[in-house]
């Protein structure tokens, strides 16, 4: 039963998509009300809500897709992490499913915000590690994976699992994100999100000056906890395409970064690209790149009070 679903998924490239019911995700929900991250995420817990059709009618398929990291970006380059390095290709795929489930004529519902993470638990797919994300078994992606939800208007098939496995045992907790994380986001309770570098990626103006050092040369995305997990030890990274090698060194991101080229792989804001940069060009000690850094010292706000203090670190002299 529904297994053309599941078959669609493989077909469209995701290491593997199981169903579950449509039960209120309430261990998640009761869960998020606890930590920071909560007062900021509206995902509705309940499906019967989000969908408008009754419990019984519900099969929500849940699919895990690889976002291989990438290798470490040639010297002088910003750096994207891999999940979003994949994301262009993610979208594509998760639109096809959707597409293709409609063609063998389900009823699908696009568009709704539920809990992904947990319904992948749920699923049986992986477990929920300490630093927040999903942990599956698999030696070739462990945690770089991304999730897509399909949600069909049909009566779960009998494998369906339900809310009797959303308590996920979790990982062991080794510690290592934890001790690894730059802004000591990571603690024996969980991660708070509103504290990691990804946070304030898109809210640069509240970033501590002390934690600029912090950001080294990314531009979007953080690996740091994925990479020292033990879920993640035998997996290959991929070097990351020579195109974008290129539009990611980090004179063209002070200058004109070019958005148009980069958008093949992920959508970037060109001022946010520029004062990541900034920090980067600071962080790896590029003074040949003071000219550039100098041009952007103005304006006012964050841009120029990144660039001022880029500048210091550049030319110590400097006032």
């Amino acid at each position: 039963m529904q297994n053309d679903i599941r078959e669609a998924a493989i077909g469209l490239g995701y290491i593997d998509a199981r169903s579950v019911t449509g039960h209120p995700f309430t261990v998640w929900r009761n869960r998020l009300d606890q930590i920071p991250l909560g007062k900021y995420l509206s995902f509705e817990h309940d499906p019967v809500k989000a969908t408008g059709w009754p419990l019984n009618k519900i099969t929500i398929w849940v699919a895990v897709a690889p976002t291989p990291p990438v290798a470490e970006w040639p010297a002088g380059r910003g750096e994207i992490g891999g999940y979003y390095m994949s994301s262009g290709k993610r979208h594509k795929q998760n639109d096809a499913w959707e597409d293709a489930a409609e063609g063998l004529g389900y009823v699908v519902k696009r568009g709704v915000m539920l809990p992904e993470r947990a319904a992948a638990i749920r699923a049986g797919l992986g477990v929920h590690g300490l630093n927040g994300l999903l942990l599956t078994p698999h030696k070739d992606y462990g945690s770089f994976v991304s999730i897509k939800l399909l949600l069909i208007n049909a009566a779960p098939p009998d494998s369906a699992r339900g809310p009797e496995h959303d308590t996920s045992p979790g990982c062991k907790q080794c510690g290592a994100c934890r001790k690894a994380c730059p802004k000591a986001a990571i603690s024996e309770d969980g991660v708070d999100t509103t504290v990691c570098l990804r946070w304030y990626m898109n809210r640069l103006e509240d970033l501590p000056e002390g934690d600029y050092p912090k950001m080294g040369r990314r531009i979007l995305g953080c690996d740091t906890c994925q990479n020292v997990c033990p879920f993640n030890a035998q997996i290959v990274k991929k070097e990351a395409p020579a195109d974008m090698a290129e539009y990611m060194k980090l004179e063209n991101l002070l200058t004109d970064p070019n958005i148009e080229k980069i958008s093949k792989y992920i959508k970037l804001d060109a001022e946010l690209v520029k004062m990541q940069a900034l920090m980067a060009a600071a962080n790896t000690g590029r003074a040949d790149l003071l000219p550039l850094v100098e041009a952007l010292a103005n304006g006012g706000g964050t841009r120029e009070k990144i660039a001022r203090w880029a500048i210091t670190r550049l030319r110590p002299s400097a006032c």
